[in-house]
């Protein structure tokens, strides 16, 4: 049964709605604008389809809570408890997620624009073919979700934890992953574009096939990382660390690897024609 109408009719006696309990309630379709449910218990409420502008959820239990297809602008859901929420095919734009958590949440086939995420744990989410555009992602933790298929544009991710993550098959352009964290994550097959990515931790990642041409990797941690095939023509790879790499036939033309240090790499039938090798270390 929808609680639709009882809870508009609440809204507009009074737009602040803190700490209210609508726990499990059906708010299918509902459209509201300029309310605050900041501390509400509103975990397992269904919002699917619904329209949702300028709501505060802050600090408010989410947990279980549905978003399919729906819309949301200008929401705040900083420091909420969203763990297993579904925002699948959702619409975002300007949303707060600071410090929320997002455990084994969904957002496949979700929208998200002008978004902050940073600080908030998205560890084990789903987000299949999720499209982020302009979206702050800074020190969030992300590890082992499944973003295969992701498209990230313009987006601000240093400090990004997500060890373990399958991001293969992603479409990446302008993205800051300075200093993240992405042991053992999947790119196999991706294109990352106008990426940076110094100083990150890049052990044991899958570079498969990927497309990282002029991409910045200065001090990176490729250690174990297989890049077989993988094109990093004009790459940046200066100072970084390639320790037992697998490079077979990856295209390192007009690469800087000044001081990199190749040690135990597989490297006999990487493409380095006019890179600069200047003290690199290969043997």
């Amino acid at each position: 049964m929808s609680q639709v109408e009882e809870v508009l009719n609440h809204a507009l006696k009074n737009s602040t709605q803190d700490g209210v309990n609508f726990h499990e309630y059906d708010l299918t379709g509902i459209s509201l604008s300029g309310t605050s449910f900041i501390f509400a218990v509103l975990n397992e409420v269904t919002f699917d389809n619904s329209e949702l502008t300028d709501i505060n959820f802050s600090e408010a239990n989410l947990e279980k809570s549905t978003f399919r297809n729906a819309r949301l602008k200008n929401v705040n859901f900083a420091n909420t408890n969203l763990r297993e929420s579904n925002f699948e095919d959702a619409m975002l734009v300007n949303c707060s997620f600071r410090n929320a958590s997002l455990e084994n949440s969904v957002f496949s086939g979700s929208t998200l624009r002008g978004c902050e995420f940073r600080g908030c744990n998205l560890n084990h989410s789903n987000m299949y073919h999720c499209k982020i555009i302009e979206s702050d992602f800074g020190f969030a933790r992300m590890m082992y979700a499944f973003a295969k298929s992701i498209e990230v544009e313009k987006c601000q991710m240093t400090g990004l934890n997500a060890r373990g993550s399958d991001f293969s098959f992603s479409k990446m352009e302008g993205i800051d992953l300075k200093g993240a964290i992405l042991k053992y994550s999947d790119f196999n097959s991706s294109t990352l574009t106008d990426a940076n990515l110094s100083n990150a931790i890049l052990i044991g990642c899958e570079f498969k096939d990927a497309f990282c041409k002029g991409s910045i990797m200065v001090e990176a941690n490729l250690e174990g990382a297989d890049m077989t095939y993988a094109n990093l023509e004009g790459a940046n790879l200066e100072n970084a660390f390639l320790l037992e790499t697998n490079l077979h036939g990856t295209d390192l033309s007009k690469s800087n690897l000044k001081n990199a240090y190749l040690i135990d790499s597989n490297h006999s039938k990487a493409n380095t024609k006019g890179a600069d090798i200047k003290n690199t270390i290969f043997d």
